[in-house]
């Protein structure tokens, strides 16, 4: 399977794709909307890719980073969510803010989504709250004692929105047990 691709984006769909050249081969590659608009055409783009393969198609979807791929994987596993269900969530909004949707069991925000209904957002939430992880460019920059606090505090049983949001203000220059001991009473 195809996981990632790099090349120039040589065409862009307004309907959500583009066609991404690869050393001399056009992949149609379907993008979220958040992605589209951050394309430029002529420019090189480097996307994660998830295959999708089905009897009658083979769909390659593209994503900025491994996290927003890992997301859609995630949608993609709750009943009634298929593939351009998972991809119009993704396009309604930020990945972070449909994260913090799911989170905060806001129903309505995630409803707003064409194709998404009360019951289906309510199930979303039901299936998925507690299981996701706030994961940008900047968390992938960590030092390594931040990780090893937010991997010990989420091993506590604490959610990931809450420790993601505790870890802003940690200063790890005190120390571990220090820091470990701040972030644990943010957390609680």
């Amino acid at each position: 399977m195809i996981g990632w691709l790099t090349g120039t984006v040589r065409d862009l769909d307004p309907t959500g794709s583009i066609l991404l050249e690869t050393h001399g081969v056009g992949y149609d590659v379907t993008v979220s909307m958040q992605a589209l608009c951050t394309l430029k055409q002529g420019e090189k783009a480097d996307l994660y890719i998830h295959s999708h393969v089905r009897e009658d198609q083979f769909t390659l979807f593209g994503f900025l980073t491994p996290h927003e791929r890992e997301l859609f994987r995630k949608l993609n596993t709750v009943s009634g969510i298929g593939a351009r269900i998972a991809l119009n969530l993704m396009s309604g909004m930020p990945a972070t803010e449909l994260l913090q949707a799911i989170e905060n069991a806001d129903d309505d925000a995630i409803a707003r989504t064409p194709g998404i209904g009360k019951k289906t957002a309510q199930r979303l939430i039901l299936e998925l709250k507690g299981k996701l992880t706030v994961e940008d460019n900047e968390s992938a920059a960590l030092p390594n004692e931040v990780n090893d606090i937010r991997s010990a505090l989420l091993n506590l049983g604490y959610k990931p929105l809450q420790v993601d949001k505790a870890l802003k203000g940690i200063d790890v220059s005190v120390g571990f047990d220090n820091a470990f001991r701040s972030a644990l009473k943010a957390v609680s």
